[in-house]
């Protein structure tokens, strides 16, 4: 059986759809990555592409692994760098969900009209009758709809979910392990530091301090009720004192001053590294943050 193959057309192919996967998972998996590095794991892939349809004899197993396997994983390497290895499998896994719905996306469009036997040679052994520019600009001009499409649900979908993070609170020498938000529209700062203030739930501050520490914290939030800011004349231990802040605060019709203390140490998990931010002031809520109980604090966008 004689195959009139085109390499130089299976690599176009192959390396704009390579580049295109890959930038999805980038901007999905919030991935660092460079134009170069993107388009170096796209002609990997496409070259081994082309190297798999010079040679349609090659057996199954070890098509397979070659293209499904060390193929993927070199290309994410190379468009991402060093991954631990439990990274590197949940970014091959995302790419083949990806792919995945791409060609489904594609294959749906081609399925109606006479183009898909194109589609069909590419996938049996990339052998295309006579193929023209018309067609690859066509191939290209389908796909790109629905890759803006994909980023589009993918931002919507980000602006309408919550963005929660795991979160160490630490004080002295105890350790408070909750969710936090990360909300845009907290804008409180320390008036004399000039830092970004996080908002906790009493319940939690509860969890961290001693009973002592918190018998004082409801003494000055009584001072505080009475507008008696001079903490000379507060019933408090002095230690507990310069851990103690004044937050002020405005909201649409309301303003007034949130009672605060300051943490030894605030660690945000992004699921990519650890944040550490120390000496971070928390002002506390009497109220739930989240009346589904999803997340106790409120984060700042400067600790990020």
């Amino acid at each position: 059986m004689y195959l009139e193959i085109y390499p130089d057309i299976i690599f176009l192919l192959n390396f704009i759809m390579d580049f295109i996967l890959l930038y999805l998972l980038k901007k999905i998996n919030k991935k660092n990555s460079s134009l170069p590095r993107l388009l170096g794991a796209a002609a990997i892939g496409a070259l081994f592409t082309v190297i798999i349809s010079i040679f349609p004899w090659m057996n199954l197993v070890m098509r397979f692994l070659l293209m499904y396997i060390v193929v993927s994983v070199l290309m994410i390497l190379i468009a991402f760098g060093k991954l631990s290895v439990w990274d590197l499998v949940k970014q091959t896994i995302a790419l083949y969900l990806i792919t995945y719905f791409i060609g489904g996306l594609i294959n749906s469009i081609y399925y109606h009209i006479k183009s898909r036997g194109y589609l069909i040679d590419i996938e049996n052994g990339q052998v295309l009758p006579n193929p023209s520019m018309k067609f690859i600009v066509i191939t290209i001009l389908l796909i790109i709809p629905f890759i803006l499409l994909m980023i589009w649900m993918y931002r919507w979908y980000k602006n309408h979910s919550l963005e929660t993070y795991d979160v160490d609170l630490i004080l002295f020498d105890r350790c408070v392990h909750t969710k936090g938000l990360m909300d845009s529209g907290n804008c409180l700062y320390d008036p004399i530091y000039q830092k970004p203030v996080i908002v906790i739930e009493n319940t939690i501050m509860k969890e961290l301090l001693t009973p002592e520490f918190i018998r004082d914290i409801e003494e000055a939030k009584s001072y505080l009720q009475g507008n008696n800011f001079d903490v000379d004349q507060w019933n408090i231990q002095r230690e507990h004192i310069p851990r103690l802040r004044f937050i002020p605060y405005q909201s649409i019709g309301k303003k007034g001053v949130l009672l605060g203390i300051n943490l030894d140490k605030v660690l945000i998990y992004t699921g990519k590294e650890t944040i550490c931010n120390e000496k971070v002031t928390a002002a506390i809520s009497d109220h739930l943050l989240s009346v589904k109980r999803r997340y106790h604090v409120i984060l700042h966008k400067g600790l990020i």
